[in-house]
């Protein structure tokens, strides 16, 4: 696309793979290898601006002709990639990480797996980066979005004599967006392509100013080697903690401007000058796109522990094996059209978009059959159900969860935050047999109480409307309530609060005394139609990094989760003495009313067991799975069919 081969360009893609790869591979003097999707965002912009503004210059422009062209080099080793992952998942994953993978699969073919990974970073089950064999498909749909529209933009300025100002302004307006937004959404700048507009706009600027400005020897050199030094600055000094895109993110792209200005001759272009920097560079979006699903099943089937020092290097020759073989037999060969087989330049087009519509309708309806279930016998299958989230049996993507008897008449309230929710794989069976339903409202990292709330204001607007929403349904009625949430979260300096205690010095008594308030109120709203409450203690957790992706059983077999110490309950007795004592200050207010149920209680033997009959009890370090609330359910049930049977109260009879 270029007319020319830039050394220095193969050589800067090489840096950025291999800045990316190397931090994927957690090689910890390399924390800010992240950067190399910024250098990759500055090279693009230079080359598509100069492939399109030389088209336009010779007058031979065409939208048709150059979405063909990025077709062509984008779709097929994509595509593979897509395909690869779907037939490795189908093979290993549980159905439920299945589905997750074939959601995946439908947002990258549709170029908008970033808007997925955005959107989804803001739920509170959000996965981690380690459960996402896709993820990195992000930077791509990026890309795929500037290209709908840079060439329309430039385009559109072409006839005007201030293209350079234009781009600037262009570049200065979104690079203005990132800095004011990156406090409110983070991860909205981080995945979302206008908020990227200015990385790819300094490639754009690089070009222009090579047209402008003759650079000598001695500045060239000056450049590239101040380039070269901000890119590995940026790679070896930066980490997890670096907030970007934002100012952070000008000295890579900055950096990697330099050296492209800097041009081909300088000695800093030189080192670039060698096969093996000028093969990676050449391989460079095939090693892309398949070395994180190469990590990702990697540790999936063996265990992250099983990534050693020897398996880092033997991963590294894999994905360089794979990504040449790539580059050789499917990257090359579709490049260029093929004269018999292409009869009109809409051919080529039309076929990638057949191509990946019925990969969508693959992809899709694999997400709609949840994840091909039958692919495991019917016991694996309900052993993973038992893995998952207690709030099944209800779907968490709808506010309003109905468990038990659906046709029976309502026998309580679960109100809460996901600390709540999760009884509702305990309460299911007992409800059903009762033949009575419970309801809930599905509310994650909310406090559900009156008079708190998150600091964030997004998300303090969100947990207002919810607890609003959750009080005015529940004012007028007298069904009975369990009150659960994950207290010590809300006690202490992340929460905004009503009941400020300035009479109590800063710290966690004042804390402590304020949530008191909040949950005291809360009860006074709901209590006046004679409803009893039952108040859930603070959660039982555990010390042990569980990864759920690995309890649920797949097709074939794959190393399960690394075990987990027992907890002794006299821990967790003092770790919750405080917060349990407040929440039987409050049963004390209301004792014909307020009952508290104390997990540890029930739960706990002399240890508090992590795995139970080869199930384990929790998804994480404090929420159960549904073999966990189910078990949970089980001894506690007394104290659950007690609130069920209890009668209102006649408060105007009592003194």
């Amino acid at each position: 696309m270029t007319g020319s081969f830039r050394p220095e360009i193969a050589g800067l893609r090489a840096v950025a793979v291999l800045a990316v790869i190397l931090c994927h591979l957690n090689i910890s003097a390399l924390a800010g290898g992240f950067v190399g999707v910024d250098i990759f965002f500055v090279i693009s912009g230079y080359l598509i601006s100069k492939s399109i503004l030389a088209d336009l210059e010779r007058g031979t422009f065409s939208f048709l002709d150059f979405y063909v062209r990025r077709a062509r080099r984008i779709l097929p080793a994509l595509i593979f990639t897509i395909v690869a992952s779907f037939v490795a998942g189908s093979l290993w994953l549980a159905p439920e990480l299945f589905r997750g993978l074939a959601k995946e699969s439908t947002h990258a073919l549709l170029s908008i797996a970033n808007i997925q990974y955005w959107r989804e970073s803001r739920q509170y089950f959000a996965a981690t980066s380690e459960q996402l064999p896709l993820l990195h498909c992000w930077s791509l749909s990026v890309e795929e979005q500037f290209y709908l529209l840079w060439p329309a933009f430039l385009v559109g300025i072409r006839a005007s004599k201030h293209i350079l100002q234009y781009v600037l302004l262009v570049a200065a307006v979104s690079f203005l967006a990132c800095l004011l937004y990156l406090p409110h959404d983070a991860q909205a700048v981080f995945y979302l392509m206008p908020f990227r507009i200015f990385e790819f706009s300094i490639g754009t600027l690089v070009l222009l100013a090579e047209r402008r400005a003759h650079l000598s020897a001695i500045l060239a050199e000056a450049i590239g080697i101040a380039g070269m030094i901000a890119i590995l600055g940026s790679i070896f000094c930066f980490d997890a903690a670096t907030p970007l895109p934002g100012t952070g993110s000008l000295l890579p792209c900055l950096g990697a401007g330099a050296v492209i200005w800097a041009g081909s001759r300088t000695r800093t272009a030189t080192i670039f000058n060698n096969p093996v920097a000028q093969g990676l560079g050449a391989i460079s979006y095939s090693l892309y796109l398949c070395h994180w699903p190469i990590l990702f099943f990697t540790k999936y089937i063996f265990g992250p522990d099983a990534i050693t020092p020897a398996i880092t290097g033997i991963l590294a020759a894999l994905m360089a094996a794979v990504a040449f073989l790539m580059y050789r037999f499917i990257e090359q060969p579709f490049r260029k059209p093929n004269p018999v087989l292409t009869t009109s330049k809409r051919v080529p087009l039309l076929r990638y978009m057949a191509l990946v519509m019925v990969l969508v309708a693959i992809t899709h309806s694999t997400f709609l059959m949840e994840g091909w279930p039958r692919r495991l016998s019917a016991a694996s299958v309900e052993f993973g159900k038992l893995q998952s989230f207690g709030l099944a049996p209800c779907n968490a993507k709808q506010d309003r969860c109905i468990f038990g008897d659906a046709a029976g008449p309502l026998g309580l309230e679960i109100v809460g935050d996901s600390y709540a929710h999760q009884y509702v794989a305990a309460l299911d069976p007992l409800l059903a047999r009762l033949r009575m339903r419970g309801e809930t409202t599905v509310v994650g990292g909310c406090p559900i109480l009156v008079g708190i709330a998150p600091i964030d204001d997004e998300r303090r607007k969100h947990c207002k409307a919810m607890q609003d929403a959750i009080f005015s349904r529940l004012r007028p009625t007298t069904t009975n309530v369990i009150l659960g949430q994950y207290w010590s979260l809300y006690a202490d300096q992340k929460v905004t609060s009503e009941f400020v205690r300035s009479d109590i010095p800063p710290g966690p008594e004042r804390t402590l005394a304020q949530l008191q308030s909040s949950i005291e109120a809360t009860i006074e709203l709901l209590r006046h139609t004679g409803r009893h409450f039952l108040l859930i203690g603070e959660q039982v957790s555990n010390d042990c990094a569980i990864d759920k992706t690995r309890l649920m059983p797949g097709p074939l077999w794959h190393a399960p989760q690394d075990p987990c110490p027992l907890v002794n309950r006299d821990d967790m007795i003092r770790k919750g003495a405080d917060l349990n004592s407040m929440l039987e200050r409050v049963r004390a207010k209301w004792p014909a009313q307020v009952d508290v149920l104390l997990p540890v209680d029930y739960l706990c033997d002399e240890q508090c067991p992590v795995v139970r009959d080869g199930a384990w009890l929790y998804i994480d370090g404090g929420h159960f799975s549904v073999a966990g609330a189910r078990y949970m359910g089980g001894r506690a049930e007394t104290a659950f069919i007690k609130l069920i049977r209890a009668t209102p109260l006649d408060l105007e009879a009592r003194p």
